[in-house]
């Protein structure tokens, strides 16, 4: 893990906590810990975990506002759950790219991921630490029952036009690299069972169209976003077992951060 990849993280100007779970493991967290106990901490890390573990497979990424603060679950790859907690007025185009970067890395050193991640980012005070303290002194139990309605709700309309020109980009790119039929029949294997995916079809150049009605004002419901980020997670997955690092390939040449934003989830 590079040591550059954590120091941009925790130096973004907003970033006010960090905890990394991985199973029944105990978290670590950055930030957090300074103003929940241990007892805290730990319904923290159990209630997050069993609201991960109830929810559908295909739900990667859960964003929610809690205290006036803004919370992003990241579920990567082998049980690794990233939580970051940034000031309400970032924005989540403020620190994509680099949280992008931040959960690549850790997905490249699963093994290690969190004792690396702890040494790395333990001497570094994060710049929003001592609001952090002011601001955050409810109970874990509330950012635990914060988690479930929102888990199922988008910030924002998601166009479908933008989701399907994201989905034609990866199609496009992963082609020059495997060839048209097998970028078809790996969009084809990678579907999730879910109807309304159905509407995209895929000619024998590796082009996405969608049957269904679409404009610029068409958007999707943050369920069928779920749906599209899971194909898309499938898609790289099935592609990597032919090119080993196909998903770093993806994030840093294939993909503009915005396009990576719509469909990038847990592409490791």
């Amino acid at each position: 893990m590079k040591r550059e990849v954590v120091q941009d993280f925790l130096n973004l100007p907003g970033i006010m906590g960090v905890a990394l779970m991985h199973g029944r493991s105990r978290p670590y967290f950055c930030g957090v810990d300074q103003v929940l106990n241990f007892q805290q901490k730990e319904a923290l890390a159990q209630g997050i975990q069993q609201v991960i573990e109830t929810t559908p497979a295909s739900f990667h990424f859960f964003e929610f506002q809690f205290n006036g603060h803004q919370v992003y679950i990241y579920k990567l790859s082998q049980g690794i759950i990233l939580l970051v907690l940034t000031v309400d007025n970032l924005g989540y185009k403020g620190c994509s790219e680099v949280i992008d970067r931040l959960k690549a890395e850790l997905q490249e050193d699963i093994a290690d991921a969190i004792a690396t991640f702890r040494l790395l980012a333990g001497s570094t005070v994060l710049p929003e630490e001592n609001h952090w303290k002011q601001q955050c002194e409810s109970s874990s139990a509330s950012l635990v029952s914060a988690v479930r309605p929102a888990a199922l709700a988008s910030a924002a309309p998601i166009s479908l036009r933008d989701l399907l020109i994201a989905l034609n980009q990866l199609s496009h790119f992963t082609k020059h690299y495997l060839g048209a039929s097998i970028a078809v029949s790996n969009w084809k294997a990678s579907r999730p069972d879910a109807e309304w995916l159905n509407q995209f079809q895929i000619d024998r150049t590796a082009q996405i169209g969608f049957m269904g009605q679409i404009d610029s004002q068409t958007s999707v419901s943050a369920e069928q976003h779920q749906w599209i980020q899971a194909w898309a997670a499938g898609f790289i997955d099935r592609c990597s077992k032919v090119i080993r690092d196909f998903p770093k390939t993806v994030r840093q040449k294939g993909l503009n951060p915005e396009q990576r934003r719509l469909l990038m989830f847990d592409a490791d």
